[in-house]
């Protein structure tokens, strides 16, 4: 397959992102601007019937959203828009690239984003895609970094994916929230690395051709039993899991690695935001400028969600942990595993 680019950034967008999309992905675009060829905004425009990702104001959000990325191209043209296309011919193109079939769902089990994933890696069009979503912030900026990945995927047979380093950096290297999984590796040409057998789809770089040659197609594994009856309840498609769970099941099956590492210095590393506020809303542009200025508290290095020394999230972690609560009522009442 020829690639019409080498190295793009495609990130994966949802009409209700607009409101961080107003400060993110112009932050998005300083960092990784100058070292790839082309920056597409991947917009999915297919609505969950019911559950976290349905959302109101959907079209007014959307134009609010073309908008943005607009503005973003008249001041650079290798930055573009591209709704996620669900036509027929499209959708068996995406499905046979992948998986090696005539069609995939649209949604995975839980109403979130699974055919968008796949058709952004392909609309990219490019061997080596810098997915990530559109929550992402960036610290580091290293000017060096995306080199540094494309000669991990080229030199080192076993990694199929890599990442900036999860979190700022502590003095001790050591990150939280990833168990046990995560090993440290000993390569002073990465800076501070960690390998893992699974994936995110909060950010990667992948080499498309790679994938290609060493997996072939990815499997479409079904979800478990108390998803698939939860799947029914949000009216969602119960065929397949999460993306980032087929990723992890391809890399432990096929003796693969992610690799997240920070690089040379300033290096690269990332930070998600869990949970949304109109204060982190408000907050926004402070928070960028912080993280690209590397002034961020101690107690969230290490740690790639940020945390509460950057912003107090206690009232959402609450609502967080009741619609947990929720949901393991029900699965006690249907008798669930």
């Amino acid at each position: 397959m020829a690639y019409p680019y080498r190295v793009a950034v495609q990130i994966s967008m949802y009409p209700m992102d607009v409101r961080h999309a107003r400060h993110l992905l112009a932050h998005q675009l300083r960092v990784w601007g100058p070292m790839v060829d082309r920056f597409v905004v991947t917009i999915d425009v297919h609505r969950s019937r019911a559950g976290r990702y349905r959302g109101a104001g959907f079209d007014e959000n959307l134009a609010a959203l073309r908008a943005i990325v607009d503005e973003l191209r008249a001041q650079d043209p290798r930055v573009s828009w591209h709704e996620v296309d669900y036509r027929p011919e499209t959708r068996r193109e995406v499905a046979r690239t992948y998986f090696g079939r005539d069609d995939i769902p649209v949604k995975a089990w839980d109403g979130g984003p699974f055919y968008a994933y796949f058709h952004g890696l392909l609309e990219a069009r490019a061997r080596y895609v810098i997915h990530f979503d559109g929550d992402m912030l960036f610290g580091g900026a290293s000017r060096q970094w995306v080199g540094e990945a494309v000669r991990l995927l080229d030199g080192d047979p076993d990694v199929l994916l890599a990442s900036p380093l999860p979190g700022p950096p502590r003095a001790d290297g050591r990150i939280f929230g990833h168990g046990e999984g995560a090993e440290r590796l000993d390569r002073p040409e990465l800076g501070l690395a960690y390998r893992f057998q699974h994936a995110s789809t909060r950010v990667f770089v992948m080499d498309q051709q790679k994938l290609r040659e060493k997996v072939g197609v990815l499997p479409l594994t079904p979800p478990v039993l108390a998803s698939r009856i939860k799947s029914h309840l949000l009216g969602n498609p119960p065929i397949a899991r999460e993306a980032e769970v087929i990723l992890g099941e391809v890399l432990r099956d096929h003796g693969l690695y992610r690799v997240d590492f920070l690089g040379t210095a300033p290096g690269m590393w990332s930070l998600h935001p869990p949970y949304r506020s109109d204060e982190f809303y408000r907050r926004l542009p402070e928070l960028i400028a912080a993280v690209e200025a590397g002034d961020v508290p101690e107690a969230q290095r290490g740690d790639y969600d940020m945390n509460d020394s950057m912003i107090d999230w206690s009232v959402q972690r609450q609502a967080n942990r009741r619609s947990r609560r929720l949901w393991r009522l029900l699965k006690d009442r249907l008798n669930l595993s």
